[in-house]
């Protein structure tokens, strides 16, 4: 019996419950410092979060090492294989993990940017927004990577940017009613403004990240998950020493810093509700990841991008479930404005370009050169951001050790 099915609904569970733990726990409260009750607004630690679930994936990278029998782990059984002309010699040993260090500041810097931009929207709008990866990707792609893109991908380019201008101008307008309706969780407009700012820049950092992750998988043969599971390697010690200290010296709201350790330490203590959300956001991020690597070895990326899809709108309509069925008051419960039909369209817009670009829809009267049809790409460790790309099919000896289960 195909365990296919079973792939599928874990990407699509696990997918949506990454996005709603994150935002559940900035709408919860709890006690810190100062001993008022106040939201959790701890975007770095969420960050944090993400990271340790990454470490996860390398836990289980190397579970799946060690069950080769036949081969050496790291990629030794390539060195004997004859180069062809203009292949590079595999990266290999410790190298590797020095080589995933520019793309875990990339994800460090992207997560970072989004996460601050999500205290302030809802998690559908946040979604969305984070479709805007291809936009950089392709035009990265292009200016850093030689590639050449023809006139489909642009227009697909194009389409994307239309959809995220609606899914914005929808974000702006309707940020006062739903502050009005939907209880603590609600933005206003300046909020909402600057959390879908911070949420593009995010993106940028997410773009540059999967640029110089392609180069790592394609060029120097790293495994997927082992780029996953280094960057989250990177990630951690990054923010434990640098990050987490810089955010304590520098002046912010927080009391007195930009995020205290300190206070989001005793706000965990004093939640065991808090800390049960981020145990559960480790496990659903690492989980999330091995099913969608396994729905890609198992289908397609076509088929991985319309699950994308169905995930955004799982997470809309599970948001304004919240709101009208079980609580008006929850804060990451979602109200249908008067310009959510704008935000609909927008969304229907995004996707219509993401299939475009990638050649799924074709257009007529435009030339595709199926040899070398690009496909909307996403990086491993952005798995575990809410984006809604599809990822590259790729043959890779992740693949292999998956095929196996």
């Amino acid at each position: 019996m195909s365990r296919t099915p079973l792939y599928v609904m874990g990407m699509v569970l696990f997918g949506c419950l990454n996005t709603e733990t994150t935002k559940m726990q900035f709408t919860l409260f709890s006690r810190g410092i100062d001993g008022d009750l106040k939201p959790f607004h701890k975007p770095w630690q969420a960050v944090f979060t993400m990271f340790m679930a990454m470490d996860v994936v390398l836990i289980y990278h190397v579970i799946l090492s060690s069950r080769k029998r036949d081969m050496v782990i790291d990629g030794a059984e390539e060195k004997g294989k004859p180069l062809l002309n203009g292949e590079v010699a595999p990266v290999t040993g410790l190298r590797r993990f020095f080589y995933v260090g520019m793309p875990a500041v990339f994800d460090l810097l992207g997560t970072g940017f989004g996460m601050i931009g999500f205290v302030f929207l809802p998690a559908s709008i946040n979604q969305m927004l984070r479709g805007s990866t291809i936009v950089f990707s392709a035009i990265f792609s292009v200016a850093f990577l030689g590639k050449k893109m023809l006139a489909y991908n642009w227009l697909g380019v194009c389409l994307c940017v239309l959809g995220i201008c609606l899914v914005g101008l929808s974000t702006v307008l309707g940020a006062t009613h739903a502050a009005a309706t939907s209880g603590p969780g609600g933005a206003n407009s300046s909020g909402a403004l600057f959390g879908m700012c911070m949420n593009l820049l995010g993106q940028v950092f997410a773009a540059s990240q999967i640029i110089t992750e392609e180069k790592m998988l394609k060029t120097m043969k790293i495994p997927p998950m082992q780029v996953v599971g280094y960057e989250g390697v990177w990630g951690t010690i990054i923010m434990i020493t640098v990050v987490f200290p810089l955010l304590y010296v520098l002046p912010g709201s927080d009391n007195g810093s930009l995020e205290n350790v300190y206070d989001t330490y005793l706000m965990l203590s004093n939640n065991h509700t808090l800390l049960a959300l981020i145990c559960l956001y480790i496990f659903s991020c690492s989980t999330y990841n091995i099913a969608g690597m396994l729905v890609t070895g198992a289908l397609s990326a076509v088929h991985r991008t319309m699950l994308e899809a169905s995930r955004t709108m799982f997470i809309w309509l599970f948001g304004l479930t919240v709101h009208y069925f079980i609580s008006p008051t929850a804060g990451f419960g979602e109200v249908w404005t008067p310009y959510s039909y704008i935000q609909l369209m927008g969304f229907l817009v995004v996707i219509m370009g993401q299939t475009v670009y990638g050649g799924l829809l074709r257009v007529p009267g435009l030339v595709y050169d199926d040899a070398k049809l690009p496909v909307p790409t996403q990086s491993p460790a952005s798995l575990y951001s809410a984006a809604a790309v599809a990822l590259p099919d790729g043959d890779g000896e992740e693949r292999e050790d998956i095929d196996k289960l």
